[in-house]
């Protein structure tokens, strides 16, 4: 951990003497990223807060969808649920629009967590429903058995 923190770091110095959006937008991510899985919850909403305004000011949908899934998964694990659903839904949209179906499901599970975590279980099973057919369209399109592809929630 320490050391992906380190080169996270590393990446964010050289994205600001490059001043490149993208990749100040990426390593803000990364950063929140780690920062949210040693526990640094506050440090982690600066992070992705920074990573979605840089990927705002270069119009990168991909990255606005990565940096909103992510706030949302943060704000939930603050308890938060309910004020998370609004941003994981921008982020559903965004990949939607992008054609990313294997990050659509994955959103689609979270927004099946962050529902069930408000208590409506109705909406919660209605996502859940549609991240289990994506998932299964994607590794049915894969060939073999791929259980590993729903254990993506943050990128």
């Amino acid at each position: 951990m320490d050391r992906a923190r380190h080169l996270a770091n590393q990446a964010l110095k050289q994205a600001h003497v490059a001043n490149d959006s993208g990749a100040l937008a990426q390593a803000h991510n990364m950063l929140g990223i780690l920062a949210q899985a040693a526990g640094a919850l506050e440090e982690a909403g600066t992070f992705f807060e920074a990573s979605l305004e840089s990927a705002r000011r270069l119009n990168d949908p991909v990255m606005r969808y990565a940096a909103l899934n992510n706030l949302a998964r943060l704000l939930q694990e603050r308890g938060q649920a309910v004020k998370a659903i609004p941003l994981a839904r921008q982020s559903l949209e965004l990949c939607a629009q992008m054609g990313d179906r294997h990050r659509q499901a994955a959103i689609h599970n979270n927004l099946a967590d962050l529902y069930h975590a408000a208590g409506m279980e109705e909406e919660a099973m209605a996502e859940l429903k549609q991240a289990v057919a994506l998932f299964a369209e994607i590794g049915e399109n894969a060939g073999a058995a791929q259980p590993e592809i729903w254990k993506l929630t943050e990128w």
